[in-house]
């Protein structure tokens, strides 16, 4: 089976994201502690890692550098403020969201709901269609 982490300090947003991720064939994993998340990922490559990083923490600059470090493919969505960070394990997009406003917020999460089904499409044609050379 699929699975996504989710990685972020405040549960209200895990219990957010978790729900709003949730599909019948995916495990959803959400997680408040970087050292967790990364113990997580070190056990077995998830399809998707998800950051909150839109308050104020003084661990998600460097657990993000971690994670990049020690897996650099990883296909990872960070929430950070104003913005939707969408790396797809080669390059990276941004969504630019200014405002704090309800709108915003739903733009946001639609985004986050858009860019988590192309990035598990890409897990999945990953996974069915080997490198060349691998067949």
């Amino acid at each position: 089976m699929r699975r996504i982490l989710i990685l972020s300090p405040h549960r209200p947003s895990r219990e957010l994201l978790s729900r709003l991720l949730a599909q019948p064939d995916l495990s959803v994993v959400a997680m408040a502690d970087a050292d967790e998340l990364l113990e997580a990922l070190a056990d077995e490559e998830p399809a998707l890692v998800v950051v909150d990083a839109r308050r104020p923490d003084e661990d998600a600059p460097l657990m993000l550098g971690l994670l990049k470090r020690r897996h650099p493919r990883q296909p990872l969505i960070t929430l950070v403020p104003g913005r939707l960070r969408v790396f797809d394990g080669g390059e990276e997009r941004v969504r630019e969201v200014h405002d704090g406003s309800a709108e915003a917020l739903h733009f946001l999460l639609a985004e986050l709901q858009r860019a988590t089904r192309d990035l598990l499409a890409q897990h999945l044609l990953r996974v069915l269609r080997p490198p060349i050379g691998e067949a």
